[in-house]
């Protein structure tokens, strides 16, 4: 047998001495029981700051405050709504027992009581309470991992229709960012440090991107990819993005953690949405994302990249030195800005 701190507590409220020993004797052995004669004293130990009860045994015909108005209360309150509630009553019509389930209650045991019935019913309820408590935290552990894997946008709309509908969004500034020298880092440390390094990194970089409102997309090895103005809108999405990805070069620099960031950024239309069924993985495609990597390929380690069209945008907001003509994969030969810091 279990010690008694483990054990389920349930509350009997009764006006009546005998059908309180009576329900106490049977309940005694299996479970932790407090006692109210009345009303209001059952709504106080219900939401009693040491411990409120695992279920609640309420007489229906009490005087002063009934047990239907006590359940009704109980029920209104937030800290004592999820306690099942059966009542003890000596009433068998069907519009008392409708009255009960209307106001809350999940079960009913008769008078008088018999010691099987009332142990039946009161372990059936402590299990389906059990099996609510259980199924409520699974969701909210899959809410947790859903959170963790998509953002915060694309998870509330899988939890509201169960999927995520692919969308076309313009004006989207997509960020690139990844560590130079990263395969040679690798070839000569263990991968533990590796792995570590690369963790406290990206880390870094959420927090980068929370802060100048932009939202991370997917990391591809040693890449980062991140976008403004898409689940969540921005007045300013180019500019948020150019900011976060200079910081986030500078930020590399100062940790000193032998790394060198380099980036690239891109505006225009993608489209967005969810891939896979066992595994989640929210995404963009489309032209504009592909841009933003060839613009963090053609960066200096340390700095950010645009094109020609993009730094035309913002040329009046940050300090910038054109790097020519560049052969850009799948655009040929393009202009390519180099953005160095922000104009003060």
């Amino acid at each position: 047998m279990s010690d008694i701190t483990d054990k389920r507590t349930i509350l009997i409220v009764d006006d009546t001495p005998d059908n309180i020993a009576v329900i106490s004797g049977v309940l005694k052995s299996s479970y932790k029981t407090k006692v109210a004669t009345n009303g209001e004293k059952a709504l106080a130990l219900a939401s009693a700051p040491d411990g409120k009860p695992d279920m609640i045994l309420l007489d229906i015909m009490m005087p002063g405050m009934d047990g239907y108005e006590v359940c009704t209360r109980l029920k209104a309150n937030p800290e004592t709504a999820d306690i099942p509630v059966i009542f003890l009553t000596a009433k068998t019509e069907v519009d008392d027992e409708a009255k009960g389930f209307e106001v809350g209650a999940v079960d009913y045991i008769h008078k008088p009581f018999t010691p099987p019935l009332v142990r039946a019913r009161v372990r059936t309820h402590l299990a389906l309470k059990r099996a609510m408590e259980e199924a409520h935290e699974a969701r909210q552990q899959a809410d947790e991992l859903l959170n963790t894997l998509l953002p915060k946008a694309a998870a509330n709309e899988i939890r509201a229709i169960g999927t995520v509908i692919p969308k076309r969004h313009e004006n989207v500034a997509v960020l690139f960012c990844d560590v130079a020298n990263f395969t040679s880092y690798c070839d000569k440390h263990e991968p533990e440090d590796v792995i570590a390094r690369l963790d406290a990194l990206f880390v870094r970089f959420e927090g980068i991107v929370n802060k100048h409102g932009l939202e991370k997309i997917k990391t591809i090895g040693d890449a980062f990819m991140a976008a403004a103005n898409l689940l969540n809108k921005s007045d300013e999405p180019l500019v948020s993005a150019v900011r976060c990805g200079l910081e986030m070069a500078s930020a590399m620099m100062d940790a000193q953690l032998g790394w060198a960031v380099r980036c690239g950024v891109h505006l225009g239309p993608v489209i967005a949405g969810v891939v896979g069924q066992e595994r989640y993985q929210f995404d963009i495609w489309g032209d504009t994302v592909n841009v933003a990597a060839r613009m963090c390929g053609k960066s200096q380690p340390g700095t950010l990249a645009v094109s020609e069209e993009t730094w035309n945008m913002i040329s009046s907001r940050f300090e910038g030195v054109p790097l020519g003509e560049l052969e850009v994969k799948g655009k040929g030969m393009i202009s390519v800005f180099e953005i160095r810091s922000e104009k003060k």
